[in-house]
């Protein structure tokens, strides 16, 4: 065992990434090097929180959201400081809590935290990598990780929290949701297809029409769920008194059962799902493997139409937009999207139909959502050497509930951890916030306990010399 400081490498600056990078530094006690990988200039907002339309709000309130563990008011906090003007009006703080703000305002909080909690460790060497990682190679206890634009660095521990990767062409053929196009572009686009229903959807759709886009919306769906609202106000978890049962069956239908119940009693449907949600990595793991793909296959769409929500105001403008003809529902799957001249020729098969159609747009974009892009180099790189494997429904990377990688065989590898976003097949529930930050607390826990561990064996060895 080495008597030099650890040296723990977090690939991934964007939300996942500055919240692992704030719990190591929370929860590791002794000196440490931390390396930080992050291809943009940007730490802390990554795609969900970065330089997109400035007015797309968060979908979560700000009373529920912070990157410290154990800290649920940090954001809250944060804000009402950035608002107040040091008035400490008490009802700007209790308005603020049931907000939904804008999402770069998070991203710009996360930021602050991450070099806060960097200052606050004076024994800690901070160095930022600003490259792409393209492998990651296991040496002994060690890896060593190459870069496309940078020297190769060791790591001690390495911690994947690349989230979706760098988004590469979309699968259909269409634009991807926050391609950049000229203002004439979507000024002058009389016709527009957005393939998928889901939260990503209603971002382009709304920030197309704040660039001036008037025409009409086609919105293809194979099973033409949309996002559901939030309540009014937010509302406190309402215990479903959900089994822990092994058939997907008897989960869909109790949760079913427990929402008109808690209708019933004038409580918002949304508290059940709040409820259940802070269960569900527990009975996630708990289906077998066979439960948890037929929920893929048939309750998936239903299930995030009411689990990502939207805010009451964004919702509405959503439904006007059907309600006034502005946009339809088109119920079926697009096979194809291909450039027709200025515009795109969409292959589509309705729902219940064998036959395809064609659909021409002027503007078509890929809503469909991002996966962790599992044949990125760096992600392939770690399962052919046996260090990382995919999971069985092929959403991310086999791991631990703390993160900690299972390698070929099933073996968890030490010193190896993905989060967030690249654990979705295994725990299912781990895109939030709060899920992610508790995630990344519970690694900084289990690395913590490593690096005593191995201060207690340098002990040992330097004694018994």
């Amino acid at each position: 065992m080495r008597k030099a400081p650890l040296t723990v490498c977090v690939v991934g600056g964007g939300f996942t990434g500055a919240a692992a990078a704030i719990a190591c530094l929370s929860r590791l006690d002794r000196p440490f090097r931390l390396v930080v990988v992050e291809p943009s200039a940007s730490l802390g907002r990554g795609v969900a929180y970065g330089a997109h339309h400035p007015l797309h709000l968060l979908n979560v309130r700000t009373r529920d959201l912070s990157v410290r563990a154990g800290q649920p008011g940090d954001f809250l906090n944060w804000a009402f400081r950035q608002l107040d003007q040091g008035e400490n009006h008490a009802g700007l703080h209790d308005g603020l809590a049931h907000t939904f703000l804008p999402r770069q305002l998070f991203g710009e909080y996360v930021r602050e935290r991450f070099f806060e909690a960097v200052e606050g460790r004076g024994d800690v060497e901070l160095k930022i990598v600003n490259a792409v990682a393209t492998s990651c190679v296991k040496e002994g206890d060690r890896f060593t990780l190459h870069f496309d634009r940078a020297e190769p660095a060791q790591a001690d521990v390495v911690l994947l929290a690349t989230a979706y990767g760098l988004q590469a062409s979309t699968p259909t053929g269409a634009l991807a949701p926050f391609d950049a196009l000229p203002p004439e572009r979507i000024n002058g686009a009389k016709t527009m297809a957005l393939i998928g229903s889901g939260l990503t959807m209603v971002d382009v759709l709304q920030s197309t029409r704040r660039d001036g886009f008037q025409g009409k919306v086609t919105v293809i769906s194979k099973h033409g769920q949309l996002p559901r609202p939030h309540a009014s106000k937010g509302v406190v978890p309402r215990e479903s008194g959900l089994s822990r049962s092994k058939r997907l069956s008897s989960l869909t239908t109790a949760v079913a059962i427990a929402c008109a119940a808690a209708e019933a009693h004038r409580t918002p449907w949304q508290a059940v799902i709040n409820s259940v949600r802070s269960s569900l990595q527990d009975i996630w793991q708990g289906l077998p493997v066979e439960e948890q793909a037929r929920f893929l296959r048939h309750v998936r769409p239903l299930w995030d139409a009411h689990r990502h929500r939207l805010p009451l105001e964004v919702h509405g403008r959503l439904q006007s937009e059907f309600n006034e003809g502005r946009a339809v529902l088109l119920r079926g799957q697009v096979t194809k999207a291909e450039h027709d001249g200025e515009g795109f020729r969409l292959t589509v098969r309705r729902r219940g139909s064998k036959e395809t159609e064609a659909l021409a747009a002027d503007l078509a974009f890929d809503c469909t959502g991002h996966r962790p892009d599992l044949a990125s180099p760096l992600i392939e790189s770690l399962v052919s050497q046996g260090a990382a494997s995919v999971d069985a429904h092929r959403l991310g990377l086999a791991v631990q509930p703390d993160g900690q990688a299972s390698g070929r065989g099933g073996a968890p590898t030490p010193g190896l951890f993905a989060l967030g976003p690249l654990c979705q097949g295994s725990l299912w529930e781990i895109t939030g916030v709060p899920e992610i930050v508790h995630q990344c607390d519970a690694a900084a826990q289990s690395i913590s306990a490593l690096a005593r561990a191995g201060m207690r064996e340098v002990e040992l060895t330097s004694s018994a010399s």
